[in-house]
């Protein structure tokens, strides 16, 4: 009676050993099809040209992280940019004198405009013009969506934003 005992326990923890192992890859596989499916929404993204660029956080070049509360954002359709962001930092030159508006709040057509696959997403350059400044934008993306855009402008000191990026509805 106690061999059976015995043997019933080790038939048991052995079968409970096994179910943890398969359980464990299990997990691994759903992560990596969790990327790749991420990824590939990504991809779709992108390459639709067709997406908007939520900023949570701004970077001015002086300064520190700056919280946006207010939905910031920068939207890329086909072959035109709508930008309502805010700008934090030096001008080198006045564009106007007594403008209210951010210099980064503009809709101008994109002039230049390249996306290659990197190690980590996906990097979407492109220029447009805001009146005579020359704006130039770069677009890190990473596999989930998390964004980082750095913009530098002729007139002004850099800056850059995080966010998140998402389809156009």
């Amino acid at each position: 009676m106690k061999r059976l005992v015995i043997l019933w326990v080790l038939l048991i923890s052995v079968s409970a050993v096994q179910a943890q192992e398969t359980g464990k890859k299990s997990r691994k596989d759903l992560k990596n099809e969790k990327n790749a499916q991420q990824m590939a929404e990504v991809k779709a993204i992108v390459e639709s040209r067709n997406f908007i660029f939520d900023a949570r956080t701004a970077n001015p070049m002086n300064g520190s992280t700056i919280n946006l509360s207010t939905d910031y954002h920068l939207k890329i359709s086909n072959d035109s940019v709508y930008s309502y962001l805010p700008y934090y930092g030096v001008a080198y030159s006045a564009a106007s004198y007594g403008g209210i508006n951010s210099p980064m709040n503009f809709s101008h057509s994109v002039e230049e405009y390249s996306s290659e696959l990197t190690k980590n997403g996906y990097m979407v350059k492109f220029k447009t013009r805001n009146g005579s400044d020359l704006i130039s934008c770069t677009l890190h993306i990473s596999v989930t969506g998390s964004s980082t855009l750095s913009v530098s402008s002729m007139n002004r000191q850099s800056i850059s934003y995080f966010g998140d990026i998402r389809k156009v509805k």
